[in-house]
């Protein structure tokens, strides 16, 4: 399925969401290098089928320092490498310490011109290419984090190591998606093809395993998301979100640490009320405008579900600003993002607490997918995405209404195929609910397993016969 299929859904009207979309990609992975002067071949599982190299690092490497200096040197270096061979394939690519523009790229202006600005022509360059960065919660050798990051080093044996990054692509429109499927395709076949990738490597870390995900990020040119969209948005994922985990590895669902699922470890979801806006025990008056509101997009049954003795989709719908909703679906232990996550892509300038910057947010980031380098079980993610944001934005408060009952009563009836009907439930194309139905989903989860890691074969050698395993067995 291409991203630039046609169907009836993309003849879009020209101010509708799919006219003026922004989106992008972010894939995860971790990469196997050795030592300078390490003669001792890798012995991991039956690893030795996989045929890309395990590159060596210079020997001029400066070592001198702590570990934690030492890996940053490799990150870099390798990072830079990685870039320069996306560039050779014909995708320029640049290497970048963060994902996003540094603090000079604002210096100077004036505080409330912090933002995009035109699409065209940007304000920033981080948006314009494709970056390779390290993926920051598998720098696991910091000592100033102090447990805020996944400190889990993936085993290795005597003279090899990993290093974890992210690619991270340019912005583009959604009239791109052809461009951008061809990107992340030549994406996933040189990374795959060059180096000895894995989305997993937990070996001996059975309960915090270093596993990877892909994040799929959805804007409006780099407008601020308007509140009313956003509410309807996470009150389509409060009901939703558990059931459309069912289309990937399973272990997203248990999510705990990081992309906390909305229901199960958020703030609003573990009633952490020192993390909560103040207001969320307040009795209110049933004449609120809020309430009126969320009456013409939320049936009944749905806003006065409760969820550990309490109705909380109303809580979304009372939210006056999106700090307070980001304080809702925040994680409980920490101000990290959930699974969904309201978020920015601009320089840090704020005081708030929760890394969600004032007048600057942007971007709805989903964090749900495992880590993946198959081009086509993301591009299909991707639509999935696309279609879930745009009834948020583009249905009038009868149609949302009419949708968001379809969806909880499909939810709650359940079922081994309940995800697929949700599908056509918001009206995704059947084309993509049929990648999912055909990939093979137990592949996934044994390539996510915390007790086993497994090398990603390059993609010719995956796809050359459909029977065959696309990994091997690390160790």
């Amino acid at each position: 399925m291409a991203i630039g299929q046609s169907d009836a859904v993309d003849q879009a009207p020209k101010e509708s969401f799919r006219g003026k979309a922004t989106f992008g990609f972010e894939l995860e992975f971790l990469a196997l290098f050795k030592e300078f002067g390490t003669k001792t071949p890798w012995e991991g599982g039956d690893g030795t089928q996989c045929t890309q190299p395990i590159l060596e690092e210079p020997p001029d490497i400066n070592k001198t320092g702590s570990d934690h200096e030492l890996h940053m040197r490799r990150l870099h270096h390798f990072g830079g490498i990685i870039a320069q061979k996306l560039t050779e394939a014909g995708m320029y690519a640049e290497y970048r310490e963060k994902g996003h523009p540094s603090a000079d790229e604002v210096e100077g202006q004036p505080a409330d011109d912090v933002k995009l600005g035109p699409f065209r022509g940007y304000r920033y360059t981080a948006y314009e290419n494709t970056t390779v960065i390290p993926e920051e919660t598998m720098i696991w050798t910091d000592p100033l984090v102090d447990g805020r990051r996944m400190l889990v080093r993936p085993a290795a044996q005597e003279g090899y190591f990993w290093l974890g990054f992210e690619v991270v692509s340019k912005a583009y429109l959604w009239q791109e998606r052809q461009r951008a499927e061809a990107h992340l395709e030549r994406t996933c076949r040189v990374l795959r093809a060059n180096y000895r990738l894995s989305v997993n490597t937990g070996i001996t870390s059975v309960k915090d395993s270093s596993r990877c995900s892909v994040h799929i990020y959805w804007g409006i040119r780099g407008l601020p998301l308007p509140l009313h969209n956003l509410k309807r948005l996470l009150t389509l994922l409060w009901v939703a979100e558990a059931k459309l985990l069912d289309l990937h590895a399973t272990w997203k669902q248990e999510a705990i640490k990081y992309a906390a699922p909305l229901q199960k470890r958020t703030n609003m979801a573990m009633d952490k009320t020192d993390m909560l806006p103040s207001w969320v025990d307040e009795d209110d008056a049933h004449a609120a405008p809020w309430r009126d509101e969320m009456e013409r997009n939320v049936p009944p049954f749905v806003s006065q579900a409760l969820h550990n003795g309490k109705a909380k989709v109303p809580w979304l719908w009372r939210a006056e600003t999106v700090e307070d909703l980001a304080k809702l679906v925040g994680e409980s232990d920490r101000s990290r993002k959930a699974a969904i996550a309201v978020t920015e892509h601009l320089p840090p300038q704020s005081e708030f607490w929760g890394k969600v910057r004032k007048s600057q947010l942007n971007t709805v980031e989903f964090r749900h997918m495992q880590g993946s380098l198959e081009p086509e079980l993301v591009a299909a993610w991707i639509h999935v995405t696309a279609r879930i944001t745009e009834v948020c934005v583009d249905f009038d408060a009868d149609e949302f209404h009419d949708l968001l009952g379809k969806v909880a009563n499909c939810v709650d009836h359940g079922g081994p195929t309940a995800v697929y009907k949700l599908l056509d439930v918001l009206g995704v194309q059947r084309a993509v609910s049929q990648v999912f139905e055909s990939h093979n989903q137990d592949k996934l989860d044994e390539e996510a397993k915390p007790e086993k890691a497994m090398f990603l074969h390059p993609m010719e050698a995956a796809h050359a016969k459909p029977s065959s395993r696309s990994s091997c067995v690390i160790g």
